[in-house]
């Protein structure tokens, strides 16, 4: 796959070399026809010369025509680029760069998400940060409560799954679904770096004052002395520059009546602009979002879930249409980004006032048409997402069951976080209450935990698995394995961990219909060893005893020899080291039994704090 990444990451940079220069080309031609459309203008007007009147307006034609082409070719540029930063996150997913994708979900994990934090699902190095496509907030939650089991899919695991490999199988689509979702994005954060130079601001302060508009926007409409405004000004301005052509006025009257009209929309535009809001707020990305419902609407899916998001498209009533329509309006309004040609317009013609009409016509008509775009693009978004892992990892569906056989069978399991070409697959049957996994330092006991639970949140989700085969129950997943203090809350380690383990123990034993795994790592590790071995026995015998399964990791060899409260003897497993040269190694495979080896003085010999 990254041969032909780079192939069209290769392919897209001609083109852009190409069009930047016809795009420079324009941005000259543009300035030199304003400049003698002014000229031609002030000449006709001083000496009543209608055919030069004529030949200025003419070059005002070609000027907006320019204008637009220029317009068209920043929008292809900035196509282009979003969908280059799109393949070179493929390729960096692939090469192990994606730790360095700035959106790792990290707005979305809550200090009581154990489970997250635990599992890498959010935050720096996460799964949401490999796997993340989406663009838009509300796609970026619905994947981090995805992600995070916080949405239960579990009642169409198979459909989702079926969309999912469908859409893995659709790489194109993926890319042209993002590119063209980012240049939302951008475009959005190009206007604000537009209006932070205009204005001076700060772009932080710009966005705060778009969400204040956005409040006060909801309530207004289109005011009946607007009307008269929006007739009047264009109306007295013909009037005027027809009197003066005829010999009847000045000249210096066309300068009054412009600046007239100018001073009334300039002191009218807070009105104008909380009508206008729709417009700035969707016009100009309006072409993209019509675009990611039309590559949706176009594809011909064959799994539920996508047909139905299709169907969602085409039975909403004008939906395609009334972005369209936004669209066009928005095509207009941008004309106001121009400070020069918008005092023009404003001046003559009361711009605003018939972009407000417009503007207000459409959100009578189409209230709640971007909130329904919006979430049918989200939705897209999170499956796309799930999608990615199949794309950069090998992976297969996953066999969940709903029956009471609380039985972990997987086969060449590995974690999607860890390197392609070094991290080591494992296989294992666990059908015990109780599982004990003991192993020297180093040697791969937390990460064979989290492989099984990361990959277990994988399968809850609809998404493929990293395995060979991977046969797991539906269960509730429990952790405990990043435990930290909390100085301020006056809880230590050891007591925090207390509470997580309360909280697996109260699910328990409680008689909830979907089983516990409960994933604990270095059981009690904050206090001493007589106590952490009292505790542990009590505390792993009480998890064991309801409807769930315990994997425990431990270098307390005596836990080995536990037994649940039936009287049935632990499970064990062991991780271990060997030495090539007197040099420490690993080989970071899940072998039956209990560990027999300790390497703690050969690590703190490694770190020179041993010397003998």
């Amino acid at each position: 796959m990254n041969n032909k990444l780079i192939d069209q990451k290769n392919a897209i940079e001609l083109e852009k070399t190409k069009i930047d220069k016809k795009y420079n080309i324009i941005a000259a031609f543009r300035l030199l026809i304003f400049l003698l459309a002014v000229i031609l203008l002030f000449i006709s007007v001083s000496n009543r010369n209608t055919p030069l009147l004529i030949a200025a307006v003419v070059c005002l034609a070609v000027f907006v025509f320019l204008v637009k082409m220029h317009g068209d070719l920043d929008d292809e540029l900035l196509g282009l680029k979003s969908k280059t930063n799109v393949i070179e996150r493929f390729i960096k997913r692939n090469a192990g760069g994606w730790k360095d994708f700035k959106d790792d979900g990290s707005q979305f994990l809550k200090n009581s998400d154990n489970l997250s934090y635990d599992l890498d699902l959010l935050g720096k190095n996460s799964l949401f940060q490999l796997i993340n496509v989406a663009h838009t907030f509300e796609g970026k939650k619905r994947l981090a409560e995805t992600i995070s089991l916080k949405r239960d899919n579990s009642s169409k695991l198979q459909e989702r799954y079926e969309a999912v490999n469908e859409l893995a199988d659709n790489a194109e689509f993926i890319l042209d679904f993002e590119s063209t979702s980012e240049r939302i994005v951008d475009r959005r954060e190009k206007e604000y770096e537009k209006q932070a130079g205009f204005l001076g601001s700060d772009i932080d302060d710009i966005q705060k004052k778009d969400d204040e508009k956005d409040k006060k926007a909801k309530d207004a409409t289109f005011p009946g002395w607007m009307y008269l405004l929006m007739i009047l000004i264009p109306l007295m301005n013909i009037i005027n520059i027809v009197m003066v052509l005829s010999g009847r006025f000045k000249p210096g009257r066309i300068v009054i009546v412009f600046l007239i009209g100018l001073i009334v929309s300039y002191a009218l535009k807070p009105q104008t602009e909380l009508i206008i809001n729709p417009v700035y707020k969707y016009g100009t990305s309006a072409k993209d979002y019509h675009k990611l419902l039309s590559l949706i609407a176009k594809m011909e899916f064959k799994s539920n879930l996508l047909k139905s998001i299709v169907e969602r498209i085409n039975s909403r009533d004008g939906l395609l249409q009334a972005i369209k329509d936004i669209w066009k309006i928005g095509i207009f309004y941008n004309i106001s980004y121009n400070p020069i040609v918008h005092m023009v317009l404003s001046g003559f013609l009361g711009w605003d006032f018939f972009i407000a009409f417009a503007a207000s016509g459409w959100s009578k008509k189409n209230s709640g048409v971007f909130d329904e775009c919006i979430d049918i693009i989200a939705q897209i978004e999170e499956l796309q997402s799930l999608a990615v892992l199949s794309l950069v990892r090998k992976t297969v569906q996953p066999k969940v069951h709903f029956d009471t056989d609380l039985k972990l069978d997987v086969k060449k399991i590995y974690h999607p976080l860890l390197d392609v070409d070094t991290v080591v697959s494992n296989s294992a049957e666990l059908s015990n209450k109780l599982t004990v996994i003991t192993g020297s330092n180093m040697s791969g006991k937390t990460t064979f935990l989290r492989t099984v639970a990361i990959n277990m949140v994988l399968a809850y989700t609809g998404a493929g698995v990293c395995a060979e085969y991977f046969n797991v129950p539906f269960m509730k997943i429990f952790t405990s394995m990043r435990v930290m203090d909390d100085v301020s809350g006056g809880i230590s380690t050891f007591y925090a961990e207390i509470l997580r383990i309360k909280e697996m123990a109260e699910y328990t034993s409680a008689g909830n219909e979907v089983p516990a795994l409960c994933l604990i790592d270095e059981i009690f590790k904050g206090t001493n060893s007589a106590d952490r071995l009292v505790g542990a026995e009590q505390a792993l015998k009480k998890l064991s005893s309801g409807n769930s399964m315990v994997l425990v990791s431990t270098h307390d060899f005596e836990l080995c020899d536990i037994k649940t409260e039936d009287g049935t003897e632990a499970d064990n497993y062991h991780f271990e080291e060997y030495y090539e040269n007197n040099n420490l190694k690993f080989d970071y495979t899940i072998k039956d039994g209990r560990c027999t080896t300790r390497n703690a003085i050969a690590i703190l010999k490694m770190a020179g704090l041993v010397q003998n």
